[in-house]
């Protein structure tokens, strides 16, 4: 689904002082040991976007464009006529790390649009993630099912595989956009790993990375048609999944509006 030749699978946020999901943000923070809520900005999700991976993803052929770094596809809006968009994500194993499993937590994926007129706009918020191990390079997008359960906050928990890839996407579908009215995309989640007992963070760190993007689609009811239901907008960079939450991000949102560089919002 990634291959070289792919194209990757309402509130409003006030730019000056923002208020998502009933929580007013005054400050950022990229992980956290707790069961606050995480924050970002969309200034330090446009830096993510021009770092490389930490790691190269295990099975990732040479020739994939996000092998090294972040894309973006299409940044701005839609092509004509989809009306439909959903934030994903995605966790390897870290290229010459050991090819161990591992149960990974996943909550609050986050899609957000930039407006036409310069708003930033809540479209999609799910804790709960379907999803399925598909092969390294995403060849004829073929998957098998996941272990997937959920924690007592709801929560998805998911045990990875070492050879495969762990594609994950809101339980509930995608959602419906104007395709006119969308200038740039910013999509957020929040994982951790949950040790077996006796496990370190020394133990589980540096094996598992996540990326997450977005897609634009048809139609909410769409399929996967060999891509052409769906158009990649861009994928973020892998970064290591720890033993704390931590925020991943992919954004295209250009940073023509200052206010809003800076402005926190919910990871």
């Amino acid at each position: 689904m990634r291959g070289k030749h792919s194209r990757l699978i309402r509130r409003s946020v006030a730019c000056a002082c923002v208020c998502v999901g009933g929580l007013c943000a005054a400050a950022w923070a990229g992980q956290n040991d707790g069961e606050t809520a995480l924050h970002t900005t969309v200034g330090d999700a446009m830096r993510q976007m021009h770092l490389p991976h930490v790691a190269v993803p295990y099975g990732v052929p040479p020739s994939y464009s996000w092998r090294l770094t972040p894309v973006v596809e299409h940044g701005a809006g839609p092509p004509k006529d989809f009306h439909a968009i959903t934030g994903w994500g995605q966790i390897f194993r870290a290229d010459g790390s050991a090819p161990v499993g591992f149960r990974v937590a996943l909550r609050n994926l986050r899609t957000y649009v930039e407006t036409a007129s310069g708003k930033l706009e809540l479209v999609q918020e799910s804790s709960s993630m379907d999803g399925g191990q598909f092969r390294p390079d995403y060849k004829d997008n073929l998957a098998t099912a996941a272990e997937i359960t959920h924690d007592d906050a709801g929560n998805t928990v998911v045990r990875t595989k070492p050879s495969a890839v762990f594609h994950f996407w809101p339980s509930a579908g995608k959602v419906s956009i104007d395709p006119r009215s969308i200038r740039g995309v910013l999509v957020a989640v929040e994982a951790r790993i949950e040790p077996e007992p006796g496990q370190s963070e020394r133990d589980v760190g540096k094996h598992l990375m996540l990326s997450t993007g977005a897609d634009y689609w048809l139609a909410q009811n769409s399929s996967w048609d060999r891509y052409l239901t769906n158009v990649g907008i861009g994928m973020g960079r892998f970064s290591y999944i720890g033993t704390q939450w931590k925020c991943f991000t992919m954004t295209t949102i250009k940073g023509g509006n200052p206010a809003m560089l800076s402005t926190p919002i919910l990871c």
